[in-house]
């Protein structure tokens, strides 16, 4: 249904941008510029350090989750019932502690990518309609969100924000 009225507003702005004569069309791939931007470039880099940091932990726990468990597989049988029982509530309780922070560390990640992609999207936002107007734009469609198949490459203002946003004018 949003792409249905999507499509329709877009045939609509197409209508009444064709029935006029001096009328500028655009189109941006934002992805494109968050991805190709040195800004971008850094917060890509950012996240990757911390994705890193948070994988080596998890890989660690998990380590050492399979350690304990192969340590209760060898030695179960030469255990007490009592340790036995502590052992496998130490390894349930380890389990539990290693999905949780596999979870906390995936949502913290999910949060830290959408701070930094609504930054550089916020101060591109600023970029294009300055394009927009000083080149005389009429509209500019962003190019996935739009459903843009095909644009003729001299519409694509892409490189152009790019370029702006690196200078930072």
């Amino acid at each position: 249904m949003k792409n249905f009225i999507l499509a329709i507003g877009i045939v609509v702005c197409l209508t009444a941008v064709c029935s006029a004569q001096t009328q500028k069309i655009g189109y941006i791939d934002l992805q494109a510029v968050v991805r190709d931007s040195k800004a971008g470039k850094a917060a890509k880099s950012s996240f990757e350090s911390e994705f890193k940091t948070k994988r080596d932990i998890i890989e660690q726990k998990t380590r050492a989750l399979e350690n304990m468990k192969q340590d209760f597989i060898k030695n179960s049988s030469v255990m007490n019932e009592t340790t036995r029982i502590q052992k496998a509530d130490q390894i349930d309780k380890n389990e539990k502690d290693l999905n949780r922070t596999r979870e906390d560390f995936r949502e913290a990640l999910q949060k830290k990518d959408l701070e930094l992609t609504q930054k550089i999207l916020k101060d591109i936002e600023g970029i294009i309609s300055r394009i927009g107007s000083q080149d005389g734009y009429t509209i500019i469609f962003e190019r996935t969100e739009a459903g843009i198949i095909y644009g003729n490459p001299s519409a694509d203002i892409t490189s152009k924000v790019v370029q702006a946003y690196n200078t930072g004018k």
